[in-house]
């Protein structure tokens, strides 16, 4: 995996995304940063308080086996990035490539689309309710930014992110 290395300023190579028109200057990066982990704090709290049933079954991770796809936001990307870095070659975009053994390697910057997504059926309806609850606070988070709005499956986020860095594939 490709890695920042050396905190905010020596990160922002990884954070620059070919269709951003300028790169994410160090203290907006820093109050994106505190601002995804406040809003996924918040949302971590709320899902702690309905208490959904993870039964690891990797099904979250394995998209194409389980028919689903997840989506995030380019603030999203951007956070996920310089939280974990980036597959350094091509990947399958059927399952995450930070899944080992059904475990989550990459659980603090994972998108909301992940935090809310639990197989438990008496979860069925939350999950999209507290989606778009907190999208809108990371649309407004990425307006403050000037971070574009762009809405797209994780995986294409994460090869944009990896040629960016200069892995190519």
């Amino acid at each position: 995996m490709t890695h920042p290395a050396g905190g905010w300023r020596s990160s922002l190579s990884v954070l620059a995304c070919p269709r951003q028109e300028l790169p994410l200057a160090p203290e907006a990066l820093e109050v994106l940063v505190r601002g995804l982990e406040a809003a996924y704090g918040e949302l971590e709290a709320e899902i702690s308080a309905s208490n959904p049933v993870c039964r690891r079954s990797g099904n979250c991770c394995h998209f194409a086996k389980f028919g689903h796809r997840l989506y995030a936001s380019r603030a999203e990307a951007l956070y996920f990035a310089f939280r974990h870095g980036v597959p350094d070659g091509p990947f399958s975009h059927d399952s995450c490539p930070f899944m080992r053994e059904n475990i989550c390697t990459a659980r603090e910057g994972r998108p909301l689309g992940c935090r809310v997504f639990f197989c438990d059926p008496s979860w069925k309806g939350r999950d999209s309710e507290l989606s778009e609850k907190y999208i809108r606070r990371v649309g407004q988070l990425s307006d403050r930014l000037g971070i574009s709005w762009d809405y797209r499956p994780f995986m294409e986020h994460l090869d944009l992110q990896r040629e960016a860095a200069g892995g190519g594939g």
